[in-house]
């Protein structure tokens, strides 16, 4: 009987651990297409469905780059002068809200 008791109890734990567990964002394919600013104004991502993205900065200049997404992670990989830069966030999108980490995105009409 104690065993039946024991055995109930790790199996209700892991029912338990296993719901408790949220769930990863992945993003739609295409949902991220489009031109996404900063609420300063300071950043703008251009991101084409093939996989081709575009930075401009403080409208000073722009740089080139490619991007992926895998589940909740987005990585963005461009050259800065004759520097290669690939940076890894995680990636939300809420509307026409989209998130890289805490930092937040308007999508341009």
């Amino acid at each position: 009987m104690k065993k039946r008791f024991v055995a109930l109890l790790l199996g209700l734990l892991l029912l338990l651990s296993a719901f408790g567990c949220s769930r990863k964002q992945t993003v739609p394919a295409g949902s991220l297409v489009g031109t996404w600013k900063d609420s300063y104004g300071l950043t703008e991502y251009k991101f084409e469905s093939s996989g081709k993205m575009k930075i401009e900065a403080l409208s000073l200049g722009s740089c080139s780059g490619t991007y992926a997404v895998n589940g909740d992670k987005i990585t963005i990989c461009y050259r800065v002068f004759v520097k290669d830069v690939k940076d890894t966030y995680t990636l939300r999108l809420d509307g026409n809200t989209m998130y890289l980490d805490e930092n937040k995105f308007t999508r341009k009409k």
